[in-house]
């Protein structure tokens, strides 16, 4: 697993990993969380995008044309990357970076980021590139690379107000199937919030 020369003290508390779902897409608590998250400037923050709508346009063309498996998985990366432009376009408080450096030295300037996976993910990541590997595991991934203890996975299932226990979630699909093998590998510690729980999130922020 790579690391960058500068990321050596250990896991952060200070930091999180934000992942931000791409079934907010359509959701009035979209705009409200990314407004959310860039208040809150006394911690170090990194959003991880969805795929959203664009990655359901890369199922299809998958299905129709029944890529290769690494052709689709990069694909469904820019469609991180496409969903993270989105985000940015509609909170002008928050940063954008493609590297653990930029990442840093938003968080230097007391900002919050969008992570722009697809050339991290490209280059460094060694994870499977498959359909179970998708937005939710690379936010471990992230979260990994970056020292971070604590990751954040806001969700619009309705199954999330009801269990956070991640085995009976990625049964019912509400999260992916590598995610839980993951968080045990990396040893991060996962939270789960509803998206309607916005007001959730300094709280939460400050507990853990």
């Amino acid at each position: 697993m790579h690391k960058d020369a500068s990321l050596n003290s250990g896991p952060s508390s200070e930091a999180w990993a934000i992942k931000i779902g791409g079934s907010l897409y359509n959701s009035q608590y979209l705009v409200q969380w990314l407004d959310a998250i860039s208040e809150c400037s006394s911690k170090k923050i990194a959003i991880i995008p969805g795929g959203g709508p664009f990655a359901d346009q890369v199922r299809l063309a998958d299905e129709k044309f029944n890529m290769d498996q690494a052709s689709s998985h990069g694909m469904a990366v820019m469609a991180m990357q496409q969903y993270g432009s989105l985000l940015a376009s509609q909170c002008a408080g928050l940063a954008t970076a493609r590297t653990t450096e930029q990442i840093l030295q938003a968080w230097s300037e007391s900002k919050a980021v969008i992570w722009e996976p697809y050339e991290m993910v490209r280059d460094q990541c060694t994870l499977d590139k498959t359909w179970d590997i998708t937005s939710d595991s690379l936010a471990v991934w992230l979260t990994s690379i970056l020292e971070i203890k604590n990751l954040l996975l806001i969700k619009s299932s309705k199954q999330v107000l009801e269990t956070t226990n991640l085995e009976i979630l990625a049964k019912n699909g509400c999260i992916d199937p590598a995610l839980q093998e993951l968080v045990n590998n990396y040893q991060i510690d996962i939270h789960i919030l509803h998206k309607s729980k916005v007001k959730n999130l300094n709280e939460m922020l400050i507990s853990a």
